[in-house]
């Protein structure tokens, strides 16, 4: 039984019908809430469950953004024991956005979503079970999570109304994208909190170090602000130091944390306090991921994306631009995309995030300061933003909507409980947007877009094929660059199917007697991307070697 400091009768039983018929289920609702690992495991197993059996109407996603290919690419070098692969000679064939291409050829991004995803390709045969199980324990995370914070029966409520909007129908479950290992490692990091504040006992220190551990290796930024919030804010609920014999094994984990970043680092890029995305921002990127830092000149501009990466006028440099012009409008768009994507609605549940309560309890006081410190120093001064960038604090904003939730509970003008039929309305909110989305996926229209599935049936193509198949892709000067065909395996001269990007008739040539003289076996395919549908056809004869 957690302590949380509200106290009052919990919502459950001041909102529970009179009617014997729905007493009981107010009941069984409560005798689990009150289980705090019993609670967990039904958050898990309902986010699982609900997903699996909407598999034949909404199948396991396909990858179509860059950020996705970079991290399957990392899954498969794990998977194939490795931490970082050998250059290609012919790397400039393969160049593609978010992979390193020299020293090594590898993912930029940490490296704990792909090792989530290698889990479920080398156990499973599907990277995408891996993103499937890592959501379940966010959600059964958030909710422990928010047992730190709230009353039971406010935390379960918490955990199942997270479970109904994010857990299931959001691309942290329905990509390869990231986001459910960040909420892990926050969802860590912020449950100890309050528990540590408290008691102070010594595995509340040990899910601290572990929480920051996961953040050290998914979400970097993110986890050095939310550990410097934290313990600003333990420091603020003036406890005693802990002892000694409480902090050594989280200090032991951290360390082993730093040795492991450190070592993957070298691997990757040669240098151990050099992040492989870093050292892709200095080879490609004009504009910083800090939008207060000048516009630079990248190592390898006008290589394969010079409008996308490097140019004046690429899209990522006039994000850039936005934010520098009218910083104002930029912050708002990304708060109202916070907003959009873990509560929806709009703008009905807007009142009880941010009706004006007198912050009473040091929850309270301690959940307004962490989000506010994260989301003014953690993401406010990024360029661009996207929901797993969040991630880490995503159980607090629960915390917060149902804190403000509770206020509005307790409030009865004229003594009529105007209050609690809004609290009950806006929680009625999530299961309608769930029933919305649930419809949607049962009908086909949470299905793939286009592009994803145009590409893998080219890739299935290719598959059926005798032999192995070498593919050069040729794109039209305007081809939309969010598009990208170009993916290859860990090991490329390995691979059944080697994708190219096409060049001049020279550099082609080249290529195609790099893999024929070696695989006489390889089929050398032209791609014409921009086709619609793409077509695929036999290299012109007369320029093979």
């Amino acid at each position: 039984m957690n302590d949380a400091i509200l106290t009052p009768a919990p919502p459950s039983a001041a909102i529970a019908p009179r009617h014997a018929i729905l007493h009981r289920p107010f009941r069984a609702y409560e005798w689990i809430a009150r289980r705090e690992l019993l609670a967990c495991a039904v958050l898990l197993f309902l986010t699982l469950g609900i997903r699996a059996a909407l598999l034949p109407w909404f199948p396991p996603p396909l990858p179509s953004v860059h950020d996705e290919f970079s991290y399957l690419l990392g899954a498969d070098t794990f998977a194939s024991g490795r931490v970082a692969n050998p250059p290609h000679p012919m790397w400039r064939h393969f160049e593609t956005f978010n992979e390193l291409m020299q020293p090594t050829y590898g993912s930029i991004f940490p490296p704990l979503q792909s090792l989530v995803l290698a889990f479920g390709q080398k156990v499973f045969g599907k990277p995408w079970v891996g993103v499937y199980l890592s959501a379940g324990l966010m959600c059964a995370a958030v909710g422990w999570m928010l047992q730190g914070w709230l009353p039971p029966n406010l935390a379960f409520l918490g955990g199942l109304l997270f479970v109904l909007r994010v857990g299931i129908f959001s691309y942290w479950m329905n990509s390869y994208w990231g986001g459910a290992v960040a909420a892990i490692g926050g969802s860590l990091v912020l449950g100890a909190l309050p528990r540590i504040w408290r008691r102070a006992e010594p595995q509340h220190w040990i899910a601290f170090a572990c929480g920051l551990a996961i953040l050290m290796n998914s979400r970097p930024w993110e986890g050095v602000v939310l550990a410097a919030a934290a313990l600003g804010v333990l420091a603020w609920a003036g406890r005693r130091p802990a002892p000694l014999g409480s902090v050594v094994p989280a200090v032991a984990i951290l360390l082993v944390s730093l040795g492991a970043v450190a070592y993957l680092d070298y691997r990757v890029t040669g240098n151990p306090l050099l992040l492989p995305h870093a050292l892709s921002d200095r080879q490609y990127m004009r504009a910083s991921n800090f939008a207060f830092l000048p516009l630079r000149e990248p190592l390898f501009a006008g290589h394969f994306i010079p409008d996308f990466y490097t140019g004046e006028q690429g899209a990522f440099t006039g994000v850039w631009r936005d934010m520098r012009r009218d910083p104002l409008d930029a912050i708002l768009a990304k708060g109202a995309l916070i907003y959009s994507f873990f509560f929806g609605f709009w703008p009905l549940l807007i009142p009880p995030l941010f009706w004006p309560y007198r912050l009473k309890t040091l929850e309270e006081r301690a959940a307004v300061f962490l989000l506010l410190v994260f989301l003014c120093v953690a993401t406010l001064p990024l360029t661009w933003l996207m929901m797993h960038y969040v991630a880490p604090i995503a159980g607090l904003f629960y915390v917060r909507f149902l804190q403000t939730l509770w206020r509005l509970h307790g409030w009865r003008p004229a003594g009529k409980p105007l209050g609690t039929a809004m609290a009950v309305f806006f929680v009625t909110l999530f299961c309608c947007q769930f029933g919305s989305n649930l419809s949607l996926a049962i009908h086909g229209g949470m299905n793939a877009e286009p592009f994803p599935v145009a590409r893998n049936m080219i890739v299935q193509e290719l598959a059926r094929k005798p032999g192995r198949q070498l593919v050069l892709v040729r794109y039209r000067p305007d081809h939309d660059q969010l598009q990208e065909w170009v993916w290859n395996r860990a090991d490329i001269d390995g691979s059944q199917t080697v994708w190219a990007r096409a060049m001049d008739a020279e550099n082609d040539r080249e290529l195609i007697r790099y893999f024929c003289d070696r695989q006489p076996d390889r089929q050398v395919w032209m791609l014409d991307a921009d086709q619609t549908p793409p077509r695929l056809a036999v290299y012109p004869g007369e320029m093979k070697p």
